[in-house]
């Protein structure tokens, strides 16, 4: 089962955090993926996988600040993530 939530941002960006829980095995994991709206945009990217987002924000802030991996901290907080988890929660939740 999946859940979607939309944050905005004060830039007029959105992030789009997508959660899932599977179980395998009688093993739950909870996986995510974040995807990124730029403002006046009507396109939803991978921040980690689109080439024309790395080539113009990323790859320039590197050069700048040296040497640095993006990382889901600079997108969405923990606190997004485990929201948007227990929303989900929520509605599958054996009663």
């Amino acid at each position: 089962m999946t859940h979607e939530k939309i944050f905005k941002r004060k830039d007029g960006s959105q992030v789009k955090v997508s959660v899932w829980l599977y179980v395998h095995q009688m093993q739950c994991n909870w996986g995510y993926i974040i995807l990124v709206q730029e403002p006046d945009s009507d396109r939803w990217f991978d921040p980690f996988s689109d080439r024309d987002y790395i080539t113009r924000i990323v790859k320039p802030k590197n050069r700048e600040n040296g040497l640095k991996l993006d990382t889901f901290d600079n997108y969405v907080t923990k606190k997004e993530i485990l929201q948007t988890k227990m929303e989900l929660w929520e509605m599958i939740r054996p009663s």
